[in-house]
């Protein structure tokens, strides 16, 4: 039996679609284009199975098949296999069976960044700094981040031995670690910047996003937050529920969020906040990048288009489509194109595919490039509640466009070919100690330059003298993440961000916005 189908598989696959395809074919021109794909399909399968100098295996045949049929659709429309199917759900759920342990890519190995609070890594001991030598018995050299994370997790209950090399010991260190239900938070950092101003970062758009951002935002208030700064960069979106569900606790009673067409002759579905909503009344500014997409943008569209706060940052990626993950026995997804969505002004911020994937996903869309303002959009013009112009097409435009710091390249290399901060800072901290919100001074400067020295890591004066303010805040930030982990590390990142100050700098003009609305700070009503 098994030799049969290794030898009849391909054919097998043309039976099953020409079973699907049979009852469709009839008379019609439609239907006979379908008739002659399913012909040609069927003649090029055979070419393959009988004259491949290596023939293709039948799961990646099929799959290749499926993929290639749903981008004549569009780019999002998607097949996701076991695996990719698993990891959608974990993401979706918020929460996944592992060790509890941030860890990042270094030239010299996966390392751990840090743990999470009272989770297994930091109950076994493990701490950051400390790098993956073995997993299960199998050397952890040459993998990737994203294989190491795979091995770490599994079944809840179960175990993973893991021998860990930890910087100053010559010994290594083997530690069994039992998996536990670890959260996968989306709303990733919520503090405040100051005593006045809160900030919520949003990783992704998962089930519980919507309830993980109240509870943030409760939170910050607590601390005395009057104005909040929220962060969608590179937040590529997730659940349309989510970003409902944010925008409900951000916008006014009876506004609309989004509009979702589907198919002619479907009527419309409208999402808006309910009559009774008492909203969150305080100055507001959104940060959005290139990488902010799809519900990323649905929130953002919604809260321009009824000004009710500022867009910093850059324009967004331009993902108007909206699909539906349909189960394949239980442990597959079809990820369908269903409908396109309109921000409340009825823009379609959908950016341009009909050129190929390879210009859609690799080529900027509209241009940034000039002052804050920014050269003036191609798309279609539209008209928030006040009045203010905004554009279709091509993504979100931000109202003050500002682009990230660039990179100096000689502190990147440091970072990238010799892992150099994050050394330095767990030697900082295993020697002198690391204050909280310690800045890198001259002396950790001085001490830093010496290291490098004694580690053999080249770098020039002249590269030094004009590397040096970059160095110095890579080096502040890595020492905070490992003196007091990811939070600490973030947060500081965000104080010396130029898009970050900007939205702190604009917030006395989302509270004008407000007020032009008839609102005023936390009144609760209009």
């Amino acid at each position: 039996m098994t030799k049969w189908f290794k030898r009849n598989w391909m054919w097998m696959l043309v039976l099953g679609a020409a079973a699907v395809y049979a009852p469709l074919v009839g008379g019609s021109q439609d239907e006979k284009a379908r008739r002659h794909g399913l012909e040609t399909l069927t003649e090029v399968m055979g070419l393959i199975q009988r004259q491949a100098v290596e023939p293709p295996k039948p799961l990646q045949v099929a799959h290749a098949s499926i993929q290639g049929m749903l981008h004549t659709l569009d780019p999002h429309s998607n097949f996701m296999d076991e695996q990719e199917f698993r990891h959608m759900r974990e993401d979706q759920k918020g929460v996944y069976f592992g060790i509890g342990s941030i860890i990042q890519q270094q030239p010299d190995g996966v390392v751990i960044v840090s743990t999470v609070a009272g989770g297994p890594s930091e109950k076994a001991g493990l701490r950051s700094g400390d790098y993956f030598q073995e997993i299960d018995g199998k050397s952890a050299e040459g993998m990737t981040s994203t294989a190491v994370m795979r091995k770490l997790r599994g079944e809840k209950g179960t175990t993973v031995v893991v021998v860990m090399r930890r910087p100053g010991f010559d010994q290594p260190i083997t530690v069994p670690i039992t998996r536990a239900e670890i959260p996968s938070n989306s709303v990733n950092y919520a503090f405040m910047l100051n005593l006045d101003v809160g900030f919520i970062k949003v990783r992704d758009f998962g089930e519980a996003t919507s309830d993980d951002f109240a509870k943030a935002l409760a939170m910050l208030k607590g601390h005395g937050m009057k104005s909040l700064v929220l962060d969608l960069r590179d937040n590529l979106g997730g659940s349309l529920d989510s970003a409902v569900g944010i925008s409900k606790q951000l916008l006014g009673p009876n506004e609309v969020v989004l509009t979702q067409r589907g198919r002619e002759g479907r009527e419309p579905s409208v999402y808006s906040t309910e009559q009774d909503t008492s909203g969150n009344w305080f100055p507001l500014v959104v940060l959005i990048n290139r990488g902010s997409a799809s519900s990323a943008e649905i929130v953002s569209g919604a809260i321009q288009d009824h000004d009710r706060g500022l867009l910093i940052g850059e324009t967004s990626w331009g993902k108007g489509l909206v699909q539906v993950v349909v189960p394949i026995n239980r442990t597959r997804g079809l990820g369908l194109t269903i409908a396109r969505y309109y921000t409340p002004s009825g823009r379609c911020i959908q950016r341009d595919y009909q050129h190929g994937l390879d210009d859609y996903y690799f080529v900027g869309g509209d241009d940034d490039s000039g002052s804050e303002g920014g050269s003036a959009p191609a798309g279609p013009e539209f008209h928030t509640d006040l009045g203010r112009v905004v554009y279709g097409g091509g993504g979100i435009r931000p109202d003050y466009v500002v682009k990230p710091k660039l990179d100096n390249a000689a502190a990147v290399r440091l970072q990238r070919f010799s892992g150099a901060y994050l050394k330095f800072a767990v030697h900082e901290r295993d020697t002198r100690g690391i204050k909280l919100g310690q800045d890198a001074d001259a002396a950790v400067m001085s001490r830093f330059r010496t290291w490098l020295g004694e580690q053999s890591i080249a770098i020039t004066d002249k590269e030094w003298r004009e590397a040096e303010g970059d160095i110095r805040e890579r080096l502040a930030i890595e020492m905070q993440t490992i003196g007091y982990g990811a939070d600490a590390g973030f947060k500081y990142q965000c104080l010396l961000d130029p898009q970050v100050k900007k939205a702190i700098e604009v917030l006395p003009e989302a509270e004008e916005l407000l007020k032009r609305k008839g609102l005023t700070p936390d009144s609760g009503s209009k």
